[in-house]
């Protein structure tokens, strides 16, 4: 499975709660590459608003 889809999936499970950059980190604290291919946080976004823009990055989507 690719990484930033486990990623978001992970985010999905508490979608209402705010992102923030402690976060992304320690959810990628066993793979660090997946920073440099993650999205930069959005201010204000929740985990699920930043889960679905991973999924749209995957996709080769932009905002």
């Amino acid at each position: 499975m690719n990484t930033l889809t486990a990623l978001a999936d992970a985010l999905s499970e508490h979608p209402e709660e705010l992102m923030a950059l402690g976060v992304l980190l320690g959810l990628c604290a066993a793979e660090p590459a997946v920073l440099a291919q993650a999205p930069a946080i959005p201010e204000g976004a929740t985990r699920g608003e930043y889960a679905l823009l991973l999924r749209l990055t995957l996709m080769g989507v932009s905002p």
